[in-house]
């Protein structure tokens, strides 16, 4: 007999409040989530493992931040969602060259699902970061997202498609990419391949 064995990821609600959203920049609803590994047999969870970790969301706009925010609004003013969609647009963007047209594309693509406007000078520091291998982008990648909700997960995948598309004629190459980073977020390839279709 054949038995399928494996491990899934789970975010479930623990409470709800108020906050002042720094995305929304005004006060909002949110919830606070705790992020389980479970054990799965064919799919289905008999038995949960351990905590990976907690992450807040913005009930309007689904921002995702860390739970720190509610104690330290100050040092915690950046969604964590925002952070790695930055860091996912300026690693495409040493794959595909850096030029003018698009590093416009990285701004443009950012700044419409962000508040705070980035600039030119804050895709050299992150270019800088990428380029010195102090902070490998996939790793960071795979640190950070169990502090994403599982939609900012799937935007993030669609904005790099996004992105991807734009600078290029999609090749299998091209396809890897995108593969890769939605991987490397624990969404599965079937996944992958259902947002890029169903979102053309």
């Amino acid at each position: 007999m054949f038995i399928l064995m494996g491990e899934s990821e789970k975010a479930l609600p623990l409470q709800h409040g108020q906050f002042d959203c720094p995305t929304c920049a005004v006060k909002q609803a949110y919830s606070l989530h705790e992020c389980a590994m479970y054990f799965t047999i064919f799919g289905l969870s008999v038995a949960r493992l351990n905590t990976v970790s907690h992450y807040l969301s913005c009930d309007l706009c689904g921002s995702c931040f860390s739970p720190e925010i509610l104690k330290q609004p100050q040092q915690h003013l950046q969604a964590i969602d925002l952070q790695v969609l930055f860091r996912i647009l300026c690693y495409l963007l040493c794959g595909y060259g850096d030029t003018v047209q698009s590093r416009q594309r990285v701004l443009n693509s950012y700044n419409s699902m962000a508040v705070k406007d980035y600039c030119m000078k804050d895709i050299d520091n992150e270019l800088t970061i990428i380029n010195a291998g102090s902070s490998p982008t996939l790793p960071y990648l795979q640190q950070n997202t169990h502090l994403l909700s599982p939609i900012k997960k799937q935007q993030l995948v669609m904005a790099a498609y996004n992105f991807a598309n734009e600078s290029c004629m999609m090749e299998h190459r091209d396809r890897v990419r995108i593969n890769t980073i939605g991987s490397s977020m624990g969404l599965s390839l079937p996944e992958i391949e259902y947002l890029i279709v169903n979102n053309q």
